[in-house]
């Protein structure tokens, strides 16, 4: 019985971790690109009664077109602030799965 419960603790941390890193996937399967953006403006949201921002950010892709992505991550403040520039990543290829690199991730 214990090394049933153990195999199934097993699996759904398995299951927990994949779901976890499918969005980095692209991340590790191509070579991942720099790029100078401009935050254009911060979608804000209501999450648990407390409002949250989520950055907007445009910039150029390889080829030239503009391309404007949503930050993976909310905050309680609106930043960085409207018209900062900044550098974001994104997978070679993938320009619309561009997002800051924020330290801690």
């Amino acid at each position: 019985m214990e090394t049933l419960l153990l195999w199934i603790g097993l699996a759904l941390t398995a299951t927990g971790l994949t779901l976890a890193l499918r969005s980095d996937l692209p991340f590790l399967r191509n070579p991942v690109r720099r790029a100078a953006a401009v935050i254009v403006r911060h979608d804000r949201s209501r999450e648990d009664g407390a409002t949250v921002y989520t950055p907007v950010f445009r910039f150029f892709d390889e080829r030239g077109q503009p391309i404007e992505v949503r930050d993976q991550l909310f905050s309680p403040f609106p930043k960085p602030g409207i018209g900062e520039r900044i550098e974001i990543v994104h997978p070679e290829g993938l320009p619309e799965k561009a997002r800051i690199p924020y330290p801690v991730f």
